[in-house]
């Protein structure tokens, strides 16, 4: 009975309500305050067994209608769910579906990811981009805000908002008609400022561009997009770039890819390293070693199915400090549930043992650690608290996420496929440790969004990310607190060397070696004879990190091993050499 009269008294004429706000579909809830509250039964008594909307909010601006709905226990919008949206977008009851009653010319099915617009044609099956649908949070939440566009034209040619009235209700199909919410919204015609776009440019030229790009199936090896690669990278100038979904293509084939790209010359030379099957991580700064995270399974024991590579890349030259870098790619979907927890018990781990002395990975106290990429993270809000709180900074606190809006307007999302039953989501993440590291800018580019005098001003033309990938180039810009101070030789702590990069590779390679006191070096390379064929380096050093550029042109293709020897410190590692 209270829930029957709440929703007449938000019927009568004369209270109902209406905002113009500028929401940012985000997930974070925090510019809802001044919205106007449609439907409201938290002090009421509710059945313990079925699902309830226990508020519901609305706002607009000049683009979409917004509603915020709250519900009494978390489930995941974008599946799975009972949740029935219905909309009399004609303020007609007598028109649309179940007219007299409910007279909705829009029903949406939040657990199907489909939907039925009714007009006097009839009905029109719909998908999310005929209504311009957005959701947010992906994760699974009690509170999630949605956007539908007010210029939508579901069948093509007919408006879905065909008055300023808009009569809103939320039912569940497996509780009956008698489970439901509703509130009616009238548009607000107060004109929403458009939001100030983010510049593209870094506020610093020392900052440190980070860059997580899902490639989408070896896309920026095709011919046919190199020109919407060549302007996206040009423009966003990283200095470190996440690839997911390079599966047919190696790290060597990949840095040449970046460096062909690009138009400035001081940025040809690039380090790569693929680890897993589909992750590749590409960096100006030499990479002094990379590993793949196994993980655990408990019928396969340790998997390397998994794509998580994590590289410790060399930034001494110019912020004195090294970087743990890690490219993430967890499992896909609802069926990646259980995948996804493992992965990130394995990635927490992982993490965990590189801070502590005597393992094949050790980093000295305060080295930024970076994670980037694709983290699919569709399921329980669980899995990105672990993240956030599982995984600690330097200071104890729990690692921070990076958080993005697009360019030209207030989303969030980093996923968008018109051709996919769901709609756009928040996938892509960066992660970093604040307490060595300050964010800076940041920005997901979505150039279809931007306007016309921003594309020009960047070089970029409408539908270069739309067609280089489904997924959005994310970005985030660092200051490097380590900068601040020179660090003394006694930072290194022990003797190592690196894997060389690219690896294999035609011709050139690069070879990194650490030394933590003045000592006498050298590095030898050998066949698999055992036969010295060539030295890389004969001297003394001071303490210090050290990159050697070697050309092998003059030898033939092959497996080759080199060895170094400082002291009593001797190590040997394997190149393959393509000719």
């Amino acid at each position: 009975m209270k829930l029957f009269l709440l929703v007449y008294l938000l019927a009568i004429p004369g209270i109902l309500l209406s905002q113009a706000l500028p929401i940012t579909l985000d997930g974070e809830f925090d510019d809802w305050e001044d919205a106007s509250v449609l439907f409201d039964i938290t002090q009421t008594d509710q059945s313990p067994d079925n699902l309830h909307v226990t508020r519901m909010w609305g706002a607009n601006d000049d683009d979409f209608l917004f509603i915020r709905i709250e519900f009494d226990r978390e489930i995941t919008l974008l599946d799975n769910n009972p949740v029935i949206l219905f909309l009399d977008t004609d303020n007609d009851i007598t028109t649309g579906y179940d007219p007299d009653i409910i007279g909705a010319e829009l029903q949406w099915e939040f657990g199907d990811r489909r939907g039925t617009f009714y007009n006097e044609g009839g009905s029109h099956w719909i998908r999310f981009h005929n209504i311009r649908l957005r959701t947010a949070p992906t994760v699974t939440s009690t509170d999630f805000e949605i956007a539908l566009g007010r210029n939508a034209l579901p069948d093509g040619s007919t408006s879905l908002f065909q008055s300023d009235t808009v009569n809103i209700r939320i039912r569940f199909d497996e509780q009956g008609n008698d489970a439901y919410a509703s509130g009616t919204y009238i548009f607000d015609p107060e004109p929403v400022p458009a939001p100030d776009p983010i510049p593209l440019e870094r506020m610093s030229d020392d900052d440190l561009r980070i860059l997580a790009f899902n490639a989408w199936d070896d896309k920026v090896f095709e011919e046919e997009f190199t020109d919407q690669y060549y302007r996206i990278l040009n423009t966003l100038q990283p200095d470190i770039i996440a690839f997911q979904e390079i599966w047919q293509h190696s790290a060597g084939e990949t840095s040449e890819r970046v460096a062909d790209l690009y138009s400035l010359e001081e940025l040809s030379q690039w380090y790569a390293v693929k680890e897993d099957a589909g992750n590749v991580t590409v960096s100006r700064f030499p990479i002094m070693d990379s590993w793949q995270i196994l993980v655990w399974d408990d019928d396969e024991g340790w998997s390397d199915r998994h794509r998580l590579t994590v590289s410790l890349i060399n930034m001494q030259e110019e912020y004195n400090t090294n970087l743990l870098f890690v490219n993430v790619h967890l499992r896909c979907c609802a069926g990646g549930e259980e995948n996804r927890w493992k992965e990130i018990t394995a990635l927490t781990n992982f993490i965990d043992n590189a801070r502590e002395p005597g393992g094949s990975l050790h980093i000295d106290e305060d080295t930024p650690i970076i994670l980037a990429g694709d983290f699919n993270l569709v399921g329980s809000s669980e899995q990105l608290a672990a993240i956030e709180d599982d995984i600690t900074d330097w200071d104890g606190r729990g690692i921070e996420r990076v958080r993005a809006r697009q360019t030209g307007k207030r989303m969030h999302y980093t996923w968008r496929n018109d051709n996919s039953g769901f709609s756009p989501g928040k996938l892509d993440y960066i992660f970093y440790t604040s307490s060595v590291l300050s964010l800076k800018n940041t920005y997901t580019l979505q150039v279809e969004e931007m306007s016309p005098e921003q594309r020009d001003k960047y070089g970029l033309h409408y539908g270069d990310t739309r067609v280089a990938s489904d997924h959005l180039p994310h970005v985030a810009d660092f200051s490097v607190k380590a900068a601040t101070a020179i660090k003394d030789d006694t930072t290194i702590e022990s003797f190592y060397l690196g894997k060389n990069y690219p690896n294999p590779f035609n011709a050139r390679t690069t070879v990194t070696f650490s030394i933590p006191e003045t000592s006498d070096v050298s590095i030898i390379l050998h066949d698999l004879l055992g036969r010295n064929v060539d030295t890389l380096f004969d001297g003394r050093k001071v303490a210090g990190s050290y990159s050697i550029d070697f050309d092998a042109s003059v030898l033939a293709s092959g497996v080759y091993y080199y060895t170094m020897t400082a002291g009593d410190f001797i190590k040997t590692r394997k190149m393959i050499l393509l000719q």
